[in-house]
């Protein structure tokens, strides 16, 4: 009996060791798991945060300033999304570089709603008066039923002049700190149309010799009584951006700009 209860007593040390034994690996196996998991979730918490930052920023507005003889700013200035401003200072404002600002939300209010109509886009400037040394004045639009685009080079009107007062103000009053922010710019497709007003007396034909190089093409007139016309550059022939440049700084031009509604034109 003795030796009986002996061996009973060391069956169950040994069944206490073994299970204390496979008590502590699954413990030891839970707790791995459990880190091994949480590394896991954890990496992968990182890796989304760290591909949301957001380094490109959409916007709605975009206003550049080119040089003029004086010391005047030169600027692109971006209009966010969130009603912020975002800007790249090339000279006579600040170091040159990329700056973010909060702005006056009444001000882009306001600026908002004169940009809203249409009408204002397509401005007729016969009659507004030459201003010498005005900045090459450059507004685009992300309006949600196109792409609207305005150049200043020579003129100005009230309602013109109104806009970009406003816009210069809240540049030049905003609280600028640097940053790594950056527009998004999404990639466009070369435009050809160009919206040309000419000066009175300037002969459409003898006129378009001059961008002969450019494969430069009439499509319509636009207003039988006023000197708009449409005309079209050969894709395959010189560069977009050139075209349009050169025809801004024609003298016997008035004013000129893409179409961007040419596909809501009847032929």
């Amino acid at each position: 009996m003795s030796k009986n209860s002996n061996l009973n007593t060391e069956y169950r040390i040994l069944n206490t060791d073994y299970y204390l034994l496979i008590t502590r690996f699954t413990k030891i196996f839970c707790i791995t798991l459990f880190l091994l998991s949480t590394g896991c979730h954890s990496s992968r918490k990182n890796a989304i945060s760290e591909s949301t930052v957001p380094g490109l920023k959409s916007w709605t507005l975009k206003y550049q300033r080119g040089p003029c003889f004086g010391q005047c700013p030169v600027y692109a200035f971006y209009l966010l999304s969130d009603n912020t401003g975002l800007i790249y200072v090339h000279a006579n404002l600040l170091e040159p570089g990329w700056y973010t600002a909060p702005l006056d939300q009444k001000a882009v209010h306001e600026i908002m709603q004169l940009v809203e109509p249409a009408a204002w886009w397509h401005e007729d400037m016969t009659g507004q008066p030459e201003i010498a040394d005005l900045p090459l004045l450059n507004l685009t639009y992300l309006h949600p039923d196109g792409v609207r685009t305005l150049t200043v080079q020579k003129q100005f009107s009230t309602s013109l002049s109104n806009v970009f007062e406003k816009l210069n103000k809240i540049v030049t009053e905003g609280r600028w700190v640097t940053t790594d922010m950056r527009p998004l710019e999404s990639p466009q497709e070369p435009q050809t149309d160009v919206i040309v007003q000419l000066k009175e007396g300037v002969d459409i034909h003898q006129w378009m010799k001059t961008y002969e190089r450019f494969g430069i093409e009439l499509k319509k007139k636009i207003a039988p009584r006023q000197h708009y016309y449409l005309v079209r550059k050969d894709p395959a022939k010189g560069d977009s951006n050139d075209f349009l440049q050169y025809i801004k700084l024609d003298t016997n031009v008035v004013g000129a700009e893409w179409d961007k509604t040419l596909e809501q034109r009847q032929p």
